[in-house]
C-alpha cells in the first residue's frame, strides 16, 4: 500500500505540473490574440510611432547685441523634427560658413533658440540699420531728462510725440504728432531687453519716411515731449489740440473756480525749445 503511494504521488505532481504549463500556454495565447486584434482595429492615430528627432543650435550664455556668434556661445541640442521655429538652424556649422561672420541684432538668452531674424546675415556687421523693418527708417531727435520721462523709456518701447509750440502773446498750444512709435535706441544703446533706466540725451525712432519729415519739421517749430505707451497697446487714440484755455476748464466744460484773494493772480507756464527754456505768466481765471 505505501509503495503504491510513493509510485503515485510523483506521478500527481507531474500531471499537475504539466496541466499548469498547459494552462499558462493557453492564456498567453489568448492575450496575444486580443493585443493583436485590438492592435489592428486600432486608429492610426493611436499606433503612430514616436516623432524623430532632430538638432537646434542654441545659445550657451547670454548675447548681448553685437555679440559675435562662434562655435563656443553655440550647441546643438535634441528637438522633434516636426517642430522646428521658422529660421531656426539646425547645426552650428550653418551659422560658420565661409561667407562671413553672424552678430546678434537683440539679446539673447542662454538656452534660446538662434533665429535668422534675431542676427545679421553672414558678413553683416551688427549695426541700426540691420533692426529696421522693411520699409522703414530710423530718425533720432533731442530730447531733455523730462521729456523723456525721465530716463524710464527703453529700447523696445512704443510711445506717442506730443509737439509743444508757444504762439504770439504768450499763449502756448500741444498738439499730438505721432502715436505708437517704435524706440529703436536711446542715446547708443540698443539692447531691447535693457531694464536700467538712464537719462536720455536722444532718442531714436523706427518710421516712415513721411514721419521722419514730420519730426524734421516739428523739432524746428517747437518742443517734443514722449508719452510712454502701456505694454501691447497699439491703438491710435482720437486728440484735439490742447491750449492754455483748457487749463482752466474743469471735467464738466465751465470754467474752473479759483480763489482769487490773497493768492498770485497768475500762474507760471514752462516752455522748453531745445536747451532753452522759457516761463510765462498766464492769467488764473477770467475777469469778472
Amino acid at each position: 500500500m505505501r509503495s503504491r503511494l510513493y509510485i503515485m504521488l510523483p506521478a500527481a505532481i507531474g500531471f499537475g505540473l504539466v496541466a499548469i504549463k498547459a494552462g499558462r500556454q493557453w492564456i498567453d495565447r489568448q492575450v496575444e490574440e486580443r493585443i493583436r486584434s485590438a492592435s489592428e482595429n486600432a486608429p492610426a492615430a493611436a499606433v503612430r510611432p514616436a516623432s524623430a528627432l532632430a538638432t537646434i543650435v542654441v545659445a550657451t550664455a547670454r548675447l548681448k547685441f553685437g555679440a559675435e556668434l562662434t562655435p563656443d556661445v553655440l550647441r546643438e541640442i535634441p528637438w522633434p523634427a516636426g517642430s522646428m521655429p521658422r529660421g531656426a538652424f539646425s547645426h552650428v556649422v550653418e551659422l560658420r560658413d565661409q561667407e562671413g561672420k553672424r552678430f546678434a541684432l537683440s539679446t539673447i538668452e542662454e538656452g534660446e533658440a538662434i533665429l535668422e531674424s534675431r542676427i545679421t546675415g553672414p558678413g553683416q556687421r551688427a549695426q541700426l540699420a540691420a533692426v529696421l523693418e522693411e520699409g522703414k527708417k530710423a530718425v533720432t531727435v533731442r530730447v531733455d531728462d523730462v521729456a523723456g520721462v525721465a530716463g524710464f523709456i527703453l529700447p523696445g518701447d512704443r510711445v506717442d510725440v506730443l509737439l509743444m509750440r508757444t504762439q504770439d502773446k504768450g499763449g502756448a498750444t500741444s498738439d499730438v504728432l505721432l502715436q505708437n512709435l517704435k524706440v529703436l535706441a536711446i542715446d547708443q544703446l540698443i539692447d531691447d531687453r535693457s531694464s536700467k533706466p538712464s537719462i536720455a540725451h536722444t532718442v531714436t525712432f523706427e518710421v516712415s519716411i513721411e514721419e521722419a519729415q514730420r519730426l524734421a519739421v516739428a523739432q524746428n517749430v517747437g518742443g517734443l515731449t514722449l508719452a510712454l505707451r502701456p505694454v501691447g497697446e497699439e491703438k491710435a487714440e482720437r486728440t484735439k489740440r490742447v491750449t492754455v484755455a483748457d487749463l482752466l476748464t474743469g471735467a464738466s466744460g465751465r470754467d474752473a473756480e479759483f480763489p482769487t484773494s490773497g493768492v498770485n493772480p497768475n500762474i507760471t507756464v514752462g516752455v522748453t525749445r531745445g536747451a532753452e527754456r522759457k516761463e510765462y505768466a498766464v492769467p488764473l481765471g477770467r475777469t469778472r
